[in-house]
């Protein structure tokens, strides 16, 4: 029997997978729910995520590899992973099962579907992502980020929750937004997501070594960047006379993000929900090898409502960038109303949302059982 107030969250690989996780895991963890997270070696690996709840940790963090050989590891890989979820539901089953995405939420998802349990999925992006395709529909639900997600089979019952921000995004949603003014500091955030992105380390040091000295003395930049390049990050602008800070990980990124004028960084999407949740314009630098492209779909939702500008990676040049800056620098009221239209974006209560299904569904269960 399915205890009504047990939620099992599926997540892992990246903190887009994460992130959202830990926000719902918030809500259902104060409505008095006990929450357990299933993930892998990498979700695992993000330390600032989901730290005060129970989590189970898979085995491997295989997906489909490439060859024939590699399709069938993977494929023994999950069934595996798959048989080790059901022995833990066999202690304790749980009302519902709640799937973000990557490699542990097949396992989970498919160990709840041959226990009968109900599960929900979450897209975070605005392409529905393979596993999510492959399970989409036997789900109660498919809660999308967006509302004209893309690849999303026509049998699948979906509703639009939005994609849940972390309560330390959340709670600084309301502060406005300072135009970099005058003669003042301007300050970038420059952000690869989780894993880093040595495109940013590579071009914009060099782009903004590139600026006229009136422009680049008022730039303060904030980077992340991969650790192997920390260092030759730091050189480079300390060479071109630049404030900086550069580090391989940053605790509180929306403290950074308050004080930020401008961000150049990857478009996941949890980057792209946390940067509309804060209204923070941004140069956005998608990811050329994702699956099916889906960051620059996710960029290209957000440049079409005003709220950042996309340079695609074969496009992202030293020179290029200096002149998107040149140009955005030279009228502060272009920033501003971008960062309306990040807010415009947002939404702020896609967590309560998302949890609402959740909790309905487990009540439904708890009474039939």
């Amino acid at each position: 029997m399915s205890d009504a107030r047990y939620i099992v969250l599926a997540a892992g690989g990246t903190g887009g997978h994460m992130m959202p996780a830990e926000a719902v895991a918030d809500v259902l963890s104060r409505d008095g729910y006990d929450v357990l997270l299933v993930t892998d070696p990498r979700g695992d690996a993000i330390k600032n995520a989901l730290v005060d709840v129970n989590r189970y940790v898979l085995d491997t963090s295989s997906h489909m590899g490439g060859g024939l050989m590699g399709k069938v590891r993977s494929v023994l890989s999950i069934i595996k992973n798959t048989f080790q979820v059901r022995g833990q539901f066999k202690k304790r089953t749980p009302a519902v099962v709640v799937g973000f995405g990557g490699y542990p939420s097949m396992p989970a998802v498919l160990a709840a579907r041959s226990k009968g349990v109900p599960y929900v999925l979450h897209e975070q992006n605005a392409v529905l992502g393979r596993v999510n395709r492959f399970m989409a529909e036997g789900a109660r639900v498919v809660a999308l980020s967006l509302e004209h997600s893309e690849r999303v089979p026509a049998a699948a019952y979906t509703e639009v929750t939005g994609n849940p921000v972390r309560r330390q995004i959340s709670k600084l949603s309301n502060i406005a937004y300072s135009v970099p003014f005058g003669f003042g500091d301007v300050r970038l955030l420059v952000i690869g997501g989780s894993q880093g992105a040595r495109i940013l380390s590579d071009v914009v040091p060099a782009a903004l070594a590139s600026l006229p000295m009136p422009v680049r003395s008022r730039v303060e930049v904030t980077h992340q960047a991969r650790p192997e390049d920390v260092e030759r990050v730091r050189e480079a602008y300390a060479k071109a006379g630049i404030k900086h800070t550069v580090e391989a990980y940053f605790d509180d990124v929306g403290a950074i993000l308050l004080r930020s004028h401008l961000v150049i960084c990857r478009s996941g999407a949890s980057t792209v929900a946390e940067l509309s949740a804060m209204g923070r314009p941004a140069i956005m630098v998608p990811l050329a090898i994702a699956a099916d492209d889906h960051q620059t779909a996710n960029a290209g939702v957000i440049e079409r409502a005003g709220g950042g500008w996309v340079m695609p990676e074969a496009k992202f040049t030293a020179e290029a960038l200096a002149k998107k800056l040149t140009d955005l620098l030279a009228d502060p009221s272009t920033l501003s109303n971008a960062s309306e239209a990040m807010r415009g974006v947002a939404c702020l209560n896609a967590a309560d949302r998302l949890a609402a299904i959740v909790k309905s569904i487990a009540s439904k269960e708890g009474e039939t059982r």
